[in-house]
């Protein structure tokens, strides 16, 4: 039982003897603020090819890890080469969790510096070995040993054998000398025995042929890593006479309109669709409602009529009353003088009735035609206060008359309005952005049917820094950029007097003509404000890609003499093109616009050619 055991034994020594197992690389823990970053690599332990990485934030709030994003980047800190970068993959339903493939092609020491933006701010690199990587000596650290040579590793087995092949010997000697045979020394174990030794000829073989050759890097001692890393360099520019503002922007409507019902009804039309230009007062849309023109035909006629009445009502008054009351007065007046004269004959009558002339008959017929023109006299001056009367009547009825039609005139005249208003025009001249109704609907006062920009002219809208409202003033230089049309020069005519008090930005805008259409309302621009009193105070404009990290975090890297030098700068704006920052960097500098995430204080750099 025991010679079985120490024969399993054996054998499976000779299996692990063409197997060497590598370092496992257990998942790494950093801290990065109040937050701890752990990567995990798979398949673990690394080795040349394609690793799985997963990065996993945990110490801070799920909201701060939604608006947090990752980059990448890798490089063989001993040996000055840089490997792949670019944005890791936020894993769905798992705030805090990223995963990335990162090709790494080479047995030795790799780094992974990873760029935290948004939430979780900040930066961090984990270091370790691929595919069994040691510092040996002199040789370039992370690649002097590999799993050694096929015939080496033969040697190593057939070693083990011959130690088998001894111990069966003495098992097959001392069984001689008793009377027993162990019962797992047989035929069957010579011939594994047999076929023990083909598999392992078979495999070094196979790796020497086929395998890679392994990797003696005690030539390249020399070295010591001294190769410089390619990198992207731009040149710090700025006019001499004054420094930019850049901010985003967007295309807005001069103006824009609604056109809505005035008057309840059911939409019979609508002439236009978006898209579509229309011109002032052009129809657009109409309402149908039957009774409001019944209703302004009976009160034209109410009109008219009271104003017939009333026409005859001032002839009466100016006319016919005047007339009769003329022809009273010559009437009474002619009474009158009648009257006198029977007066005067009366008296004259009575005295020759009294001296006897006359005869008491003749006094009587006298005195009773006197009696008769006096009751005259009095019957006219009665019709002439009739026709006064009459006068004022009529000029009465003629004002109530003219009252009445004036009033059926502004009813007929609010009918008639309320008639037109089934018709919808346009206000101004512009574009349909919306047609909100379609025909067959109904509407009530008030209801938007269509929505119309004025875009003869445009603003062009931008959000400034707070911090940049003190340079900028109505009349200062403006240029627009639109994707597909030229540069578009300007001026500022608005500045928004308060700031956003979340964003910090206030809006500045510029109106601009539009004659040809061609800028769109929408559109987005990029903007470039040009103070004429701000320089260096303003900050710095340098590309947007060479400044890495953000808030108190962003740096720039610079190239003295050949070498990385990492400089502190605060961002003032970015609008994802330019940024403009303060900090110890100057017009002329050569910076890093590519590969910044690879880089360390004093590495050794070249600028990468196309």
């Amino acid at each position: 039982m025991i010679c079985r055991a120490i024969f399993f034994c054996l054998v499976l020594l000779s299996v692990l003897a063409v197997h060497t197992p590598a370092a496992s690389a257990a998942p790494m823990v950093v801290r990065l603020g109040s937050a701890d970053v752990m990567l995990s690599l798979s398949p673990d332990p690394p080795q040349p090819g394609s690793e799985r990485v997963t990065v996993n934030v945990t110490g801070t709030s799920a909201q701060m890890l939604k608006r947090t994003s990752l980059r990448f980047a890798s490089h063989m800190p001993s040996m000055h080469m840089a490997g792949n970068s670019g944005s890791a993959t936020t894993v769905s339903n798992r705030p805090g969790q990223w995963t990335f493939d990162l090709p790494m092609a080479m047995a030795t020491e790799w780094a992974v510096t990873l760029n935290f933006s948004g939430g979780v701010k900040g930066a961090t690199t984990f270091a370790f070995n691929v595919g069994g990587a040691t510092n040996a000596g002199d040789a370039m650290p992370g690649m002097a040993t590999t799993n050694g040579s096929p015939w080496k590793i033969a040697a190593f087995a057939f070693a083990i054998l011959f130690v088998l092949a001894a111990l069966a010997a003495w098992n097959i000697a001392t069984s001689r000398r008793s009377s027993a045979q162990p019962q797992w020394l047989n035929g069957s174990a010579a011939v594994l025995a047999v076929v023990a030794i083909l598999v392992i000829l078979g495999i070094a073989l196979l790796q020497n042929k086929f395998g890679p050759p392994a990797m003696d890097m005690s030539a390249m001692s020399a070295v010591k890593g001294s190769a410089p890393l390619p990198v992207r360099l731009a040149t710090v520019g700025g006019s001499p006479g004054g420094s930019t503002i850049s901010a985003p922007g967007i295309v807005a409507a001069f103006l824009t309109q609604e056109v809505s019902a005035r008057t309840p009804g059911v939409i019979s039309a609508v002439n236009v669709y978006n898209g579509d230009r229309v011109l002032a007062g052009q129809v657009v849309a109409s309402v149908s409602q039957p009774d409001l023109a019944v209703q302004a035909q009976s009160a034209l006629a109410a009109a008219r009529s009271d104003y017939s009445s009333a026409t005859a009502a001032m002839i009466e008054a100016r006319h016919h009353a005047p007339n009769e009351l003329s022809i009273a007065q010559a009437d009474a007046r002619s009474k009158a003088a009648q009257a006198r004269y029977w007066r005067n004959e009366l008296q004259r009558e009575k005295m020759l009735l009294d001296n006897g002339a006359v005869s008491t008959q003749e006094y009587q017929s006298e005195r009773a035609q006197a009696a008769a023109a006096l009751s005259g006299a009095e019957s006219a001056q009665h019709q002439v206060a009739d026709a006064q009367a009459n006068i004022e009547m009529t000029r009465a009825q003629a004002d109530a008359a003219l009252a009445k039609a004036s009033s059926s005139s502004s009813a007929a005249s609010a009918q008639s309005i309320l008639a037109g208003y089934t018709t919808l025009t346009a206000p101004n001249d512009g574009v349909v952005v919306t047609r909100l109704v379609d025909p067959g609907s109904y509407v009530a006062v008030g209801t938007p049917i269509l929505r119309i920009a004025v875009v003869g002219k445009v603003r062009i809208q931008a959000n400034v820094a707070q911090e940049d409202l003190n340079d900028i003033k109505v009349g200062t230089p403006l240029d627009a950029t639109v994707d597909g049309l030229p540069i578009i020069h300007a001026a500022v005519t608005a500045v928004q007097p308060a700031s956003d008090a979340t964003a910090h930005t206030a809006m500045i805008e510029a109106v601009v003509s539009n004659r040809n259409g061609r800028l769109r309302p929408g559109t987005y621009a990029r903007v470039i404000l040009r103070p004429r009193d701000s320089y260096s105070a303003s900050g710095t404009t340098l590309p947007s890609s060479a400044v890495l990290g953000s808030g108190e975090d962003a740096v720039v890297w610079t190239d003295v003499n050949g070498t990385a030098h990492r400089v502190n700068v605060t961002v003032l704006s970015d609008d994802g093109s330019t940024a403009r920052v303060k900090g110890a960097v100057k017009r002329g500098d050569r910076i890093v616009t590519e590969g910044g995430l690879n880089l360390q204080e004093g590495m050794t750099i070249t600028e990468a050619r196309s």
